[in-house]
């Protein structure tokens, strides 16, 4: 059985996944365990687990046609498991077994909502391994309780995606704060919304604030290069404010280039150098 902390509050589908893929481990009895989101053209490794050898990192993406995730994704029984993954008649020729050190698979289709793909739950282990059938209903029940996040997580998405909420501070000052989950149809959908709303108001600075972030892949650092640079084509001085360690990393190994952007550390710092100021109404 699943043992879950008492009262769970989950906000995102990597929460819920730090809680359950070292239980997946343990109960399986494999290294590594991991979920993954199917992008347009690759995987996206969202969280992951490793017990002992680091196998996949959190962050980790693979071209589609590249990923085992295909095999899970395409299946009929969505589902796909192998004892050995450089002897499987259909996993054989690919090469990521060898450079990931695994031998062992097995994963299981996720969805989200209206039941649309939405990726896979998969374990991997660095021994060959015959997954019994008590092992695979296992990692279905969980991957049950990540569908059900995952229709959660994407349907509150949508609402804040509909809403986005670019608050007035002052006259032609405006804040976009960013929360949650930013992956590529809500990166792409982000930009188109901001322009748009960007380009009814009288602005001159635009303020963007990254802090409330949960996770984010490299075609979101992209389309904040593109809404900074459409900003200042507009004429609108872009801002940004609450960037991480982890986000300023993602830059640096990117190598976008911020030494025209005006950056701060906070929304109080940013109204500080276009030379506003934060003063507390004394009762």
């Amino acid at each position: 059985m699943i043992q879950l902390p008492n009262d769970p509050e989950y906000y995102s589908v990597e929460e819920a996944a730090d809680e359950l893929l070292l239980q997946i481990s343990e109960f399986i009895g494999v290294n590594t365990v991991y979920i993954a989101k199917k992008e347009e053209s690759y995987m996206q490794v969202l969280d992951s687990y490793n017990k002992s050898k680091h196998v996949v990192d959190s962050d980790l993406q693979v071209n589609y046609e590249d990923s085992y995730c295909q095999f899970v994704m395409e299946s009929t029984d969505n589902h796909f498991k192998t004892f050995n993954l450089s002897t499987e008649e259909a996993t054989t020729h690919m090469k990521l077994a060898k450079e990931l050190g695994a031998k062992a698979f097995m994963g299981v289709k996720l969805y989200g909502k209206d039941h649309e793909e939405f990726g896979t739950l998969c374990v991997m282990d660095l021994e060959e391994k015959q997954f019994t059938e008590r092992e695979l209903s296992f990692l279905q029940s969980v991957g049950k309780v990540f569908n059900f996040i995952i229709n959660l997580d994407e349907t509150k998405q949508q609402v804040d995606l509909l809403s986005t909420p670019i608050v007035p501070v002052t006259e032609g000052v405006v804040v976009l704060p960013l929360v949650g989950i930013m992956n590529e149809e809500r990166s792409s959908r982000l930009l188109e919304n901001i322009l748009h709303q960007a380009h009814k108001e009288d602005l001159d600075y635009f303020i963007i604030d990254l802090s409330g972030l949960i996770t984010f892949n490299n075609l979101f650092t992209n389309h904040l290069i593109h809404i900074i640079d459409a900003l200042e084509l507009m004429g609108i001085i872009p801002v940004v404010t609450g960037v991480r360690p982890d986000i300023a990393m993602a830059q640096v190994n990117q190598g976008t280039n911020f030494n025209k952007i005006k950056v701060a550390a906070s929304l109080e710092q940013a109204l500080q150098q276009i030379g506003f100021s934060l003063i507390k109404n004394e009762a």
